[in-house]
């Protein structure tokens, strides 16, 4: 028996979900073309590597980068356009945001910083573990550096880090590295029972549909609500959880620094009532400074909470497009978040106090983003989100609890099989 709910009847039988994201007739070129995403690390990191050391007059520093900046996002569109399927929904998503944030990054660091300083880059970013000497760096040095850099999106600990990161690290600061370790496990651990439970309820033909796995209970308002709600609650699972485990083996492996991994949501540990505060302090901030690297060249207000999202959008539009081919959605969802900020902050202002009616500005943004996350959502499933298994073992299947083989990877071992 299924896990029994009032929503989900205990008489419900386990139906296995394959994969369906694969297409049997896409062009090998489309598949092949994943290899373009090595390209465009292997051109950021070269030419911030040429970069980094010179001075703003240097006309190398502002001629490559006007060289290499339009191959960067040629290869981005072409990645996007072209390629398709990887390995999960999940994946492709993933990768689909991928080509976007590194062209975002690429343009960031190769030509709207060095625009701005006069000084080399390599004394603005600066990294103990990768030490640049000042007057004449090795090759290796300046790889080195210029990786340390492309694998910072958050900009953590450089002049352009937020002050929200700043007071999570003070609080991971205050932790020892043992106690981060297990506090880092036990969060892993809790989100994969949480979405062993969330597969329990909507998993099974329930909740969610996809190409060929048609919505078994019908699309009501209440419905509707509640699927946008598990739909928005898996995607953080998936980023939270992934960001943990790369944690756990980033420090455990290859000897990270732990206070170089502060959170990633703050859901739980930071105030936030508004639709503003939402994306800016509760949502993962992981693109944050992708998004917003042009606002500093306009004055119009409105154009400063317009630009982000309109980044986001493209973004979303863009791993949306690689999983299902439809990112209209995804990106219309995103636009429409600065009328949502707009909207609120005339009636109630970009401050509220008082915790009666921070409640109730908690509810209107709630309500604000499960209407309007609805088709983000339910395009996201309809592109296999819930077709693949994200877990390896269900614990509640080793319980009784619900129906379905405990080892849920056991396809992967039948492929080797074959």
């Amino acid at each position: 028996m299924l896990f029994a709910t009032p929503l989900v009847p205990n008489n419900v039988q386990h139906y296995p979900r394959p994969p369906t994201y694969d297409l049997p007739d896409l062009p090998p070129s489309s598949r092949q073309s994943f290899l373009l995403f090595p390209v465009l690390v292997a051109l950021q990191i070269t030419t911030l590597a040429i970069i980094g050391p010179l001075p703003k007059t240097s006309p190398v520093r502002k001629l490559l980068p006007t060289i290499v900046i339009p191959i960067i996002i040629g290869v981005a569109i072409q990645a996007v356009l072209f390629c398709h399927h990887l390995t999960s929904p999940v994946a492709n998503f993933a990768a689909g945001t991928a080509a976007i944030s590194l062209t975002l990054q690429g343009i960031d660091l190769l030509y709207v910083i060095p625009s701005r300083y006069e000084i080399p880059l390599t004394d603005i970013f600066k990294f103990p573990s990768r030490p640049i000497h000042a007057t004449h760096p090795t090759w290796r040095q300046r790889l080195d550096w210029a990786g340390a850099c492309c694998n910072n999106p958050r900009m953590l600990k450089t002049p352009f880090e937020p002050s929200l990161l700043k007071r999570r690290r003070a609080r991971i600061e205050a932790l020892t590295r043992s106690q981060f370790l297990w506090r880092t496990f036990a969060k892993v651990m809790f989100i994969w029972v949480l979405i062993d439970c969330l597969l329990a309820f909507c998993r099974w033909d329930l909740w969610f549909s996809s190409a060929t796995h048609a919505f078994a209970t019908p699309d009501t308002i209440l419905i509707g609500a509640m699927r946008t709600i598990l739909g928005g609650a898996a995607i953080w699972m998936a980023v939270d959880s992934e960001h943990g485990i790369a944690a756990l083996v980033m420090i455990l492996l290859a000897g990270d620094d732990y206070r170089e991994w502060p959170d990633m949501f703050g859901f739980w540990t930071e105030s936030w009532c508004t639709i503003a505060e939402f994306w800016a302090v509760a949502w993962h901030g992981l693109f944050r400074q992708q998004f917003v690297i042009l606002t500093h060249t306009v004055s119009s207000p409105l154009l400063r909470v317009f630009m982000p999202f309109i980044f986001s959008a493209v973004l979303h539009f863009s791993g949306a497009h690689m999983q299902s081919r439809n990112g209209v959605d995804a990106a219309v969802f995103l636009v429409m978040q600065p009328v949502g900020i707009l909207v609120q902050q005339a009636l109630v202002g970009r401050e509220v106090k008082g915790r009666f009616m921070r409640a109730l500005v908690w509810i209107s943004t709630m309500v604000w983003l499960v209407a309007t996350g609805y088709r983000f959502l339910k395009a996201y499933a309809q592109g296999g989100m819930f077709d693949i298994e994200p877990i390896p073992i269900s614990f509640l299947s080793l319980l009784g609890i619900v129906e379905g083989p405990a080892f849920r990877w056991g396809w992967i071992l039948d492929l080797f099989r074959a």
